[in-house]
């Protein structure tokens, strides 16, 4: 049974997650943006290229698809996108400068295949003209995210993530608070470690770009669907200019979670292995 799920009328999330030790899950999004010219957002990891392409075919018939966008070149979005680009043959890959540089590291394309879409820059997909617009947050120097006016809804790469201690939610309002604000702040706190050398307006300003589009939502590859509430969302990542970095378990911290996890699969009659 599909998995993917339409957040609006030509937008659907083909979500999967990651375990992070100690911690609980890291969701991992893709999007998909349909109507004139069908556009794909990220693809997920390496382990999720058998259901990243199975659903996403499901969705958008490979011969419709017309643009790749990459939010930037980390394996946990980059995952397929060789592969979509093979059986979509009207694709181009949307990146950055940057982005491409950085991509010829492991990937050889044909250049005009490639559309070159930097920060502020915008593009026309036929019935919409979406722009890149960076995230305030995020991991990769090379990172983009894209702004669709039509559905209304902004696609934040690594940025506004969530991580979960359990199973994980299509939206940020079927989580309990508590744990929302847990993996909110852990999540743009542990995968965006220079936010402590960065002055908290600085950090304020690029969520204030985010929050001026007027976004009816906000989509990350990161965790649920923000619905509800955007700019709070926003105002959050504000709070964290003001917030001590991090701390992240070391070796010995490490070896006693896998501890841990051991006995309680052996508790539950179910060693590891």
């Amino acid at each position: 049974m599909s998995r993917a799920y339409k957040i609006s009328h030509e937008a659907f999330v083909i979500p999967e997650d990651l375990p992070v030790p100690g911690v609980g899950r890291l969701p991992v999004n893709a999007m998909v943006l349909l109507g004139k010219e069908p556009m794909i957002l990220d693809t997920l990891a390496i382990v999720h290229r058998d259901y990243f392409l199975e659903e996403v075919f499901n969705i958008v018939e490979p011969e419709d698809v017309r643009w790749l966008f990459l939010s930037h070149e980390d394996r946990d979005h980059s995952g397929s996108i060789m592969q979509v680009l093979a059986r979509c043959p009207k694709a181009k890959l949307v990146t950055n400068f940057l982005g491409l540089g950085k991509l010829h590291e492991e990937f050889d394309f044909d250049p005009r295949r490639i559309h070159i879409l930097n920060d502020g820059g915008t593009l026309d997909i036929g019935d919409r003209t979406v722009a890149a617009i960076r995230p305030p947050l995020y991991d990769s120097s090379a990172t983009t995210g894209i702004w669709d006016p039509k559905s209304e809804i902004y696609y934040g790469a690594d940025c506004f993530g969530v991580v979960t201690a359990g199973e994980v939610p299509h939206y940020i309002d079927d989580m309990k608070e508590a744990d929302y604000e847990d993996g909110f702040f852990f999540m743009n706190r542990a995968n965006h470690i220079w936010f402590e050398h960065v002055k908290p307006e600085a950090l304020a300003e690029g969520a204030e770009r985010i929050k001026s589009l007027g976004a009816r939502m906000i989509v990350s590859g990161h965790g649920p669907v923000e619905r509800r509430n955007v700019d709070r969302m926003c105002d959050m990542i504000k709070r964290i200019g003001d917030m001590p970095p991090i701390q992240l378990p070391d070796n010995d911290a490490f070896v006693a979670m896998l501890d841990a996890a051991d006995a309680e699969a052996a508790k539950a009659g179910n060693p590891a292995t």
